[in-house]
């Protein structure tokens, strides 16, 4: 097994960092990886990196050529808030980390809800009672612009009622909001090569992916719309139906639009290939009038194909939002925020005993120094695969319930003192006006 790879997978991160981001020590975590033009790099302005200085230059810990192009969009990896009471107009801050550096240009935070041309997370404020959205509250961009760690700064909306904090999504808030990264206006998310972050994903290991995934590649401008009007065997003089959008001109990149009649509503080049009809090779040379041009090479196509013509075919197709996909605690699977543990932190959750008490046994210290409770999930007592239940091997029933609320999940399934449930965020709650 190799030392590290060119994927967001923990196994694929230098191994010589600890995965856990709470044991940080002097070298940094996982988690503080990123994706640079050298390789793997170590985030600025920690401890680890050796300055205070968020802007400096990150130290490559190991050389991989063009790793951050190769990998594609950057993704997110973590998503962190401190866990408290906010007070009825109390600031809080959520930390958003990256596998790579990004650069965010928004209009400055401000206490109100104005998110105009700003970058921005919205969250619903649901009462305790009923669960039911009391407020949004957005969110927004705060600081780390040029680092992989953003942080977005929320102002909580006064309530009459103490309430939870949840994610705007999941059938609580607004319709059509995303649940995850908003960009209104002029705002955008950009890596540090100056692409779009928010270009749609391809699967790994797809055509012009790599190995890491890719952006989808589409038109970039308003084009042109045009009918084929008579087929085409094998010619390079295109006749076309009326022209509805832009104009015409040399250098204009011809695609299929999908619509037309049969056959199949495709171009085909001298080869009997129809990749031609998508992969933006097909262009405009000359330009007799507006219904007959001269295509770059010689094509066959059916009548009444419908077909787009642009001057820029082949810009990133861009979003205006960044959903929460994060690649989960350990980097190595895609999960949505509501289902994931928190970055740095373990699945497993036990009990632990003061120093001195009895284990299960009714030994002080009989199976270890650490004086834990420990309850396999889905096992029962009488279960004594690991010897660890030896004195209670009769009993039928679970003892040790661990409440939801007190595992390390992002969020979890609140139910309302009266009625209604919704997945809130883990440890944090709004104090009553």
């Amino acid at each position: 097994m190799g030392l590290w790879g060119t994927t967001t997978a923990d196994s694929d991160k230098p191994k010589f960092l600890p995965v856990d981001r709470n044991a940080a020590g002097s070298t940094g975590s996982r988690e503080h990886a990123i994706a640079v033009a050298g390789g793997w790099g170590l985030t600025p302005g920690l401890a680890a990196s050796g300055n205070d200085n968020a802007n400096a230059q990150p130290e490559v810990l190991v050389c991989i050529r063009n790793l951050a192009s190769f990998m594609g969009s950057a993704s997110i990896i973590g998503i962190d808030w401190t866990e408290a009471v906010v007070g009825n107009v109390g600031t809080f801050d959520i930390t958003v980390t990256f596998d790579e550096a990004v650069d965010i240009t928004s209009a400055a935070w401000s206490a109100n809800q104005v998110t105009t041309n700003k970058a921005y997370i919205l969250l619903s404020r649901v009462g305790q009672t009923d669960m039911v959205e009391d407020s949004t509250m957005a969110c927004m961009y705060y600081s780390g612009s040029g680092s992989n760690q953003i942080v977005f700064r929320g102002t909580a909306v006064t309530n009459a009622a103490a309430g939870f904090l949840a994610f705007n999504g999941a059938g609580v808030g607004d319709a059509g909001i995303i649940t995850g990264i908003n960009l209104n206006g002029s705002a955008t998310i950009e890596e540090e090569d100056g692409k779009s972050a928010l270009g749609f994903r391809l699967e790994s290991g797809t055509a012009s992916a790599g190995t890491s995934g890719g952006s989808i590649i589409a038109n970039g401008s308003a084009a042109a719309t045009l009918t084929v009007n008579g087929a085409l065997t094998q010619s390079t003089t295109l006749v076309v139906d009326a022209v509805a959008g832009a104009t015409l001109a040399v250098g204009q990149v011809i695609t299929v639009n999908g619509a037309g009649s049969t056959p199949a509503a495709s171009i085909t080049d001298a080869d009997g290939n129809t990749g031609i009809s998508t992969d933006n090779t097909l262009t405009i040379t000359a330009v007799a009038s507006q219904t007959s041009v001269t295509v770059s090479e010689p094509i066959t196509v059916a009548n009444d194909i419908v077909l787009l013509a642009s001057t820029n075919g082949g810009d990133e197709l861009i979003a205006d939002a960044l959903a929460f996909g994060v690649a989960g605690p350990l980097y190595d699977s895609r999960s949505d925020i509501t289902t994931i543990t928190r970055p740095g932190r373990d699945d497993s959750v036990a009990i632990e005993l003061e120093v001195g008490t009895e284990d299960l046994d009714g030994i002080v210290g009989g199976q270890g120094t650490e004086y834990r409770l420990v309850q396999e999930s889905g096992n029962a007592a009488s279960n004594d695969s690991d010897g660890r239940n030896e004195e209670g091997n009769t009993l039928n029933t679970d003892p040790y319930v661990v409440e939801t609320a007190l595992d390390d999940s992002a969020t979890y399934l609140a139910s309302g003192s009266t009625s209604g449930t919704a997945y809130i965020l883990k440890g944090m709650t709004v104090a009553a006006a």
